[in-house]
């Protein structure tokens, strides 16, 4: 919502925002929840599976990947069903996903061995100064071709270098072309109008389509 709020809010307009994550969502009311500018958006704990609100939007953004986190087929007809539920007759949903084929794709090692980095921590936590250093340790498609992991590993590190903690996470990305929004989108009475690579005329990364009621 960093970029959405400050884009699509105004005084008078009704702007509502959800997720899963209680902390992202009080970082959300912490910097836009009271701002009368954007018209105070409302932000509430729901699953994009089975959101609900009692009204109809003529607007409804689903970024930062946001579809490709829901990994099984059926929550994914259950959401695009509900933002069909949800839509004006006159209104537009625009998604966000990363591109099928990138995802698809067989990462060399030494791309993976490349990904890694670290971030100065100072003021998220108190009266302590260090890093956290993160490193991709795994790329790979799993689920017969469905779905796409990367595995990290996070250490927190202090002055000196010293790992004082260490863990691993792993992120599952949803593999969805052009193809399987339009099929998803049909199931739920919607059609799809517009689709393009990327933010920029240079970005071929994402997939961003923009689909109507039929």
């Amino acid at each position: 919502s960093g970029r959405l709020f400050p884009a699509l809010g105004a005084a008078d307009r009704l702007l509502v925002g959800f997720d899963a994550s209680l902390e992202l969502l009080q970082q959300a009311r912490t910097h836009y929840g009271s701002d009368a500018s954007l018209g105070r958006p409302l932000l509430c704990a729901q699953r994009m599976e089975n959101f609900a609100f009692g009204h109809h939007f003529e607007r409804i953004i689903v970024g930062y990947y946001g579809l490709s986190y829901v990994l099984d087929a059926e929550g994914r007809r259950s959401f695009m069903q509900r933002i069909a539920d949800h839509l004006t007759p006159e209104g537009q949903a625009v998604l966000h996903l990363p591109d099928a084929d990138l995802l698809r794709r067989a990462v060399p090692q030494s791309e993976i061995d490349a990904q890694r980095g670290s971030l100065v921590l100072k003021s998220e936590i108190p009266d302590f100064t260090g890093r956290l250093a993160y490193q991709t340790t795994d790329s790979r498609v799993e689920g017969n071709g469905a779905i796409h992991v990367t595995e990290l590993t996070f250490a927190l590190l202090d002055d000196s270098g010293t790992t004082l903690r260490e863990e691993t996470a792993a992120m599952h990305y949803a593999i969805l072309d052009r193809q399987d929004i339009e099929t998803l989108a049909a199931s739920a009475g919607l059609r799809l109008v517009e689709s393009r690579s990327g933010f920029t005329e240079d970005n071929e990364s994402e997939l961003i389509v923009t689909l109507v009621p039929a």
